[in-house]
């Protein structure tokens, strides 16, 4: 046989292995495939290889569209006509469970081209975008949020009569007596309000300073004055105290450890914000929820990098940043990723599955695969250097249940196949038996409890 012909070979030995590609592939497009790769320069070894990934990752593709098809199929099958007053459904991913509600939503005015302000149900508002790859991934960081007991703004995606996404819709999430600013609002809020006008000085000067030449690299140095400059901040908002410091600056630095986790690059000082209450004549505050944590393509942004504050930075020189001066403040939060890293990698990957397209759930995985495994690797280091104290260990045992205890909805409601190249199966049988054994432990105690209580 020449070379062309054991190339058709094998390409009709693989097809027959994958039923799913036997109806893609005609006689005519096996000879097209067959004569550019017996053409090209590559041996015989690496064209096979080829082959065989292609065809893996056309199956791959095939089995997510049809994961997307059954999934509104499943929609399908479980609404009813809208009922007078209605005019779109809503579906949350509310804490795993999938939760689809008939709504009425009406808009208010728009803030801007791609934002309206809209009124759900005559009880809250809300923020109404169109459907985006970007919005997609704010539905996403809503999950993973809730998977490391993280604030974020409550996010639904909106249908039509006939279960066609048309857009997501944030909820406010300002309570009563509170107002929302962000980070650069702060700023303003800072020098109108606060008596401690030294510090002032010196975080307007610093703003001014890095602000005027717009986004660009920082240098190692500059990571640290890039954070602290938002923890000077914190402490010069007028009337708050110590305590709701250290809540603001653990709040704000378990964010960050959260964007790089979930490649967010949309974290400049806009995109963070504070809720101001004023009861009894003094301002109390708390970080937002997350918000607008979506995976955004820039040219000017190379793979290994993110935005933070005023600078484009390399996630792993900030996370390095992050775990040299404040890992008091976030080693809970990068234990429970580290302890639970197969487990919330695989549910990532599920949830991911459920909202991305194809290709762009191929790219983001990857991502996120780096990330924890950047994460995973730091933080092993530093317990190496720095074991868990006695306290850490049974503080992260408290945790990890707390985690196994949210992961159980995500186990029940997310699809379990998995592609050929990942091992998720295996990793939510493990999820599974955890749970199982957390319930049986639960139980058991119970027993141990009332029998006690009868002694």
């Amino acid at each position: 046989m020449n070379r062309k012909e054991l190339i058709v070979k094998h390409i009709k030995d693989r097809l027959n292995s994958l039923e799913e590609l036997g109806k893609v592939y005609s006689e005519e497009k096996i000879e097209s495939l067959a004569t550019n790769l017996a053409n090209s320069d590559k041996t015989l070894t690496e064209i096979n290889t080829l082959i065989d990934n292609k065809f893996s990752s056309q199956i791959r593709k095939i089995k997510h569209n049809n994961n997307l098809a059954s999934l509104k199929e499943y929609y399908l099958s479980k609404i009813e006509k809208l009922k007078k007053g209605n005019n779109c459904y809503l579906l949350s991913y509310d804490q795993g469970v999938k939760v689809l509600e008939q709504a009425y939503i009406e808009e208010i005015r728009d803030i801007n081209p791609y934002l309206k302000l809209v009124n759900v149900n005559n009880e809250k508002q809300g923020y109404k975008k169109d459907n985006s790859v970007n919005n997609d991934y704010e539905l996403i960081m809503s999950d993973i949020a809730y998977l490391l007991n993280l604030d974020y703004a409550h996010t639904y995606r909106i249908f039509d009569e006939q279960m066609n996404p048309t857009g997501i819709v944030n909820i406010s999430f300002v309570e009563k007596n509170e107002r929302f600013l962000n980070l650069e609002e702060a700023l303003r809020f800072v020098k109108e309000e606060s008596p401690k006008f030294t510090l002032t000085q010196e975080l307007l000067e610093y703003h001014d300073k890095n602000i005027k030449h717009g986004l660009k690299e920082a240098t190692p140095k500059e990571y640290l004055s890039n954070i602290e400059y938002v923890f000077k901040l914190f402490s010069s908002l007028p009337d708050i105290t110590n305590e709701n410091i250290e809540q603001l600056k653990r709040d704000y630095l378990n964010m960050k450890v959260f964007e790089l986790l979930t490649n967010s690059l949309n974290n400049n000082l806009s995109n963070i914000g504070l809720m101001v209450n004023k009861t009894s004549l003094r301002y109390t505050y708390r970080l937002s929820p997350s918000y607008n944590k979506y995976v955004i393509e820039l040219p000017t942004i190379e793979r290994n990098k993110t935005i933070c504050n005023f600078f484009i930075v390399g996630k792993k020189e900030l996370l390095i940043t992050l775990i040299d001066n404040y890992y008091s403040y976030i080693k809970e939060l990068l234990s429970v990723i580290v302890n639970n890293k197969d487990t919330l990698l695989s549910i990532i990957t599920q949830v991911i599955k459920e909202h991305l397209e194809y290709s762009e759930y191929s790219k983001y995985h990857k991502l996120v695969i780096e990330n924890i495994d950047m994460i995973d690797e730091l933080v092993v280091n530093k317990k190496a250097q720095t074991p868990d104290s006695k306290e850490d260990i049974a503080q992260n045992e408290d945790n990890n249940l707390l985690y196994n205890n949210r992961i159980s909805p995500f186990v029940d409601n997310y699809v379990s196949d998995e592609y050929e190249d990942e091992k998720g199966s295996t990793i939510l049988l493990a999820i599974v038996t955890v749970v199982l054994f957390i319930t049986i432990g639960i139980i058991l105690l119970a027993i141990y409890a009332v029998s006690k209580m009868n002694m």
